[in-house]
């Protein structure tokens, strides 16, 4: 079967989008067939994929074995099989059966963008989008992020009272990429884009959402441009403050010896190199495993929540730089000490 934007569409939230915007989706798309009687996905699975039913049928079974089913021709069968993660249900092809899978992250993404998109003409200071943001939705959301959970009680009440608002307006650019970084950011209303330097959409932003803070931890230029959607207000964090209240609380160090006597343990350590691999190619800490930082991003998913992380300081500012990522991302990360003394032949 052929993945089309018409079959695409059949689909919730889907049938919401511009031809555009299909098509960004259909990028991350994929039809996958299965036959009678296969499990296509247990109960308590951390799925990163929507699945969808195109035809045929399927069994859905929940923690008491109470069985729901589904056809194509049901007016379920619009939004995905897997309505939560980890599911709560057990999905079991009951005929031949033909799923779209579609990458969820992406999907919410091109979602977000195409709904912000056309509130550009629109956008005001009187807008009802911006008048039903109340002032602490920007908060719960900051405060709901797993990184701040690392941060002490005390700086988090010094956090807010040093944030400084500022208004913005639609199509502002709030930072520019090769620019220094001078300041941290908290959509606090409205929505904004993160761009390269070719015009691609790297991210979409909402209120909650905060940026810039790696040009700060590594001291270097801002990797990317982003700029506003519509009007709306930011709260903004001064350097200093930053590096105060937010990355010196979660840098924390580790020496060799201790990340040795971890191997020996039920829980290692896991040590990751962030440098490139030319770099890495002669010497390299041992029992290293190479991400490098330009490919950490997208390598978090695959990552173990539960694993203590060990990043090397032979990469320098990128060290720092990945530790504040993995952090704020909610892992455990650590910075092991002088990591260019136990360098061994890469293997």
């Amino acid at each position: 079967m052929t993945l089309t934007h018409e079959l695409l569409a059949r689909f919730s939230p889907f049938n919401t989008l511009a031809f555009e915007y299909l098509s960004k989706v259909i990028e991350k798309a994929s039809i996958k067939e299965y036959t009678k009687g296969t499990i296509i996905f247990k109960r308590g699975r951390e799925l990163n994929e929507s699945l969808y039913l195109v035809s045929g049928n399927v069994d859905l079974i929940d923690s008491q074995f109470a069985i729901t089913s589904i056809a194509n021709d049901d007016e379920s069968h619009k939004v995905p099989l897997n309505s939560v993660s980890p599911t709560n249900v057990s999905a079991v092809a009951k005929s031949a059966v033909v799923i779209l899978a579609v990458e969820s992250d992406f999907s919410d993404l091109v979602v977000a963008w195409s709904e912000s998109g056309n509130e550009d003409d629109e956008a005001q200071d009187g807008h009802p989008e911006f008048e039903a943001a109340e002032e602490g939705d920007w908060m719960s959301s900051l405060l709901q992020s797993p990184f701040f959970n690392k941060i002490p009680p005390g700086n988090i009440r010094q956090l807010f009272l040093r944030f400084k608002s500022q208004k913005v307006a639609a199509d502002e650019v709030i930072v520019k990429e090769g620019e220094r970084g001078e300041f941290f950011y908290v959509l606090e209303v409205g929505s904004a884009k993160v761009i390269d330097k070719q015009g691609n959409i790297l991210a979409a932003l909402r209120p909650g959402d905060y940026f810039g803070e790696e040009a700060l931890v590594g001291d270097t230029t801002r990797n990317a441009t982003v700029k506003m959607l519509t009007t709306g207000k930011l709260m903004r964090l001064e350097k200093n403050d930053f590096v105060t209240l937010l990355q010196e609380p979660v840098r924390r160090f580790i020496n060799y010896e201790e990340v040795v006597k971890s191997f020996a343990t039920d829980s290692p350590c896991q040590i990751i190199d962030v440098r490139l691999p030319l770099e890495r190619r002669f010497q390299s800490v041992p029992r290293s495993r190479s991400i490098p930082l330009s490919q950490l991003r997208k390598s978090l998913p695959t990552l173990e929540q539960s694993q203590i992380y060990v990043v090397t300081d032979d990469a320098g500012r990128r060290a720092d730089v990945a530790a504040q990522l993995m952090n704020q991302a909610g892992y455990e990360a650590l910075i092991l000490r002088d990591a260019s003394l136990y360098h061994a032949p890469s293997k």
